[in-house]
């Protein structure tokens, strides 16, 4: 349903707060655990309906905008969505300090799948060293596919490679994307006013990575924090005391607390925060999708509750080690263990 009464510039913030709220947006590390040997490498092919002969050359030049420009017509590997069936989006966080282009590695992928019909979500985090079949270019981490895809300073095409690697390797069809960078989290927590997470054991990385690629000691006592925007992207960011497993579930927690936030402030506060927000977070997001689209997205998320928010990460249970011929340590899918998941995820809800 919509709410005609909103201006478009408050439905376009109130979509930008949405896809924050569902942002697992920092670099995943290197795993250190010891690779194992001889694990399955194909595809997810059994699982839907995805076509294998994906075009091998270089992806089509996507159009991107810049949020609050005119909207391009989306060129997306699936069909675009029309506003009432389910719609797959890849939201992908780039490892972007200040002053550096809009192109390197996704760090972080999550699939978010919205069901209008069922009003319920789907959020799967995919971790940055699965080792998939890039099309046109043969096996590699999944987060080169946005780098090699963008070939040099081209986001959009970055994005399409992106997205056809999602669908040939885990079946799961991927209609619109989403990029955001280090800057749009920071501000977009700090417009709230901070949020509230419940730290479970006290964090303690002295070798935490800084913005300018040297050391920034963390440290997070465990309890109840409210943290502001620095500080809630350390906590989803730092990996060296639990590796990214468990860095993907602190990311979860923080996106349902910057959730909470959005929904506590109600449509007053919201109308209150709207301008700042607009203004801090245009540049630090890049998208496929139309003004239309946005809007009716952030029409539909702000009805679908909580509780019908389905989040999974695609950690120990659905993969295993490998290393590559290369010596490389990396991460395969355990296919018989992953397909029931996505089954469920992004076909039965």
């Amino acid at each position: 349903m919509k709410n005609l009464l909103l201006p478009s510039w408050l439905k376009i913030t109130l979509f930008m707060v949405a896809i924050i709220s569902a942002i697992n947006v920092l670099a995943f590390g290197y795993l250190t655990a010891k690779a194992a040997f001889g694990q399955p490498l194909n595809p997810l092919i059994e699982i839907a309906d995805v076509d294998l002969q994906l075009d091998q050359d270089a992806p089509p030049a996507v159009p991107t905008m810049v949020v609050g420009e005119s909207s391009p017509t989306p060129m997306p590997t699936s069909l675009p969505w029309r506003g009432t069936d389910r719609v797959n989006i890849l939201l992908m966080g780039i490892d972007r300090r200040p002053g550096e282009p809009f192109i390197s590695r996704t760090d972080s992928m999550l699939i978010i799948s919205i069901n209008p019909e069922t009003e319920k979500v789907s959020i799967l985090s995919v971790p940055r060293d699965l080792y998939v079949m890039l099309p046109g270019r043969g096996r590699d981490r999944i987060n080169t596919a946005f780098v090699y895809g963008a070939a040099g300073n081209n986001p959009a095409g970055g994005a399409a490679l992106a997205m056809q690697t999602v669908e040939y390797n885990l079946g799961i069809p991927i209609n619109h994307y989403v990029l955001v960078d280090f800057s749009a989290v920071i501000n977009g927590v700090d417009l709230l006013g901070g949020v509230d997470v419940n730290v479970p054991y006290t964090i303690n990385d002295p070798t935490y990575p800084s913005m300018n690629y040297g050391y920034d000691p963390l440290y997070i006592p465990a309890g109840l924090q409210h943290l502001d925007g620095i500080m809630a992207l350390k906590y989803a960011r730092t990996r060296h005391q639990d590796m990214d497993f468990g860095r993907s579930r602190r990311q979860q927690q923080l996106i349902l607390a910057v959730r909470d936030k959005a929904v506590a402030l109600g449509i007053g506060g919201m109308l209150q925060q709207a301008p700042s927000f607009y203004q801090q977070l245009e540049q630090g997001i890049r998208t496929d999708l139309s003004m239309d689209q946005m809007i009716r997205l952030a029409t539909t998320l702000s009805g679908i509750p909580s509780a019908n928010i389905h989040s999974e990460v695609l950690d120990q249970r659905y993969v295993s080690g490998h290393t590559t011929e290369q010596g490389a340590q990396v991460l395969v899918l355990n296919n018989n263990v992953v397909a029931p998941l996505i089954q469920q995820m992004f076909y039965n809800d």
